[in-house]
């Protein structure tokens, strides 16, 4: 990951110059909320739900997860759901109910 971080940044550098970084402080308080939040307290939480449900089961949270943040986006930013959207929410949704509720297969 360091190699790949290392090849990219010198890339950029090369093709668009050096970064402009924010003075907006608004700006800077969102990156350390996401910091916090989005990694040091989850963190913990999503190896306890491994812990309980098992590494295959807890993966599915990446499904919940994306139709939660669109709830969050409609509730706080006024994002419109299109047709398409909450169809893809819905199938999301009774594909983890499947996934979920299916028996685990015998050894």
């Amino acid at each position: 990951m360091l190699y790949g971080t290392l090849c990219d940044a010198a890339l950029a550098l090369a093709t668009a110059g050096p970064p402009v970084l924010p003075t907006d402080t608004a700006y800077w308080l969102g990156t350390a909320y996401l910091a916090v939040f989005g990694s040091v307290v989850t963190f913990p939480l999503y190896y306890t739900l491994i812990r309980q449900l098992g590494a295959g089961r807890a993966a599915y949270n990446g499904v919940v997860l994306v139709v939660i943040a669109m709830l969050f986006s409609t509730a706080l930013e006024g994002y419109r759901w299109s047709l398409l959207a909450g169809a893809g929410a819905l199938l999301a949704m009774a594909g983890l109910v499947v996934a979920l509720s299916a028996r685990k297969p015998s050894t």
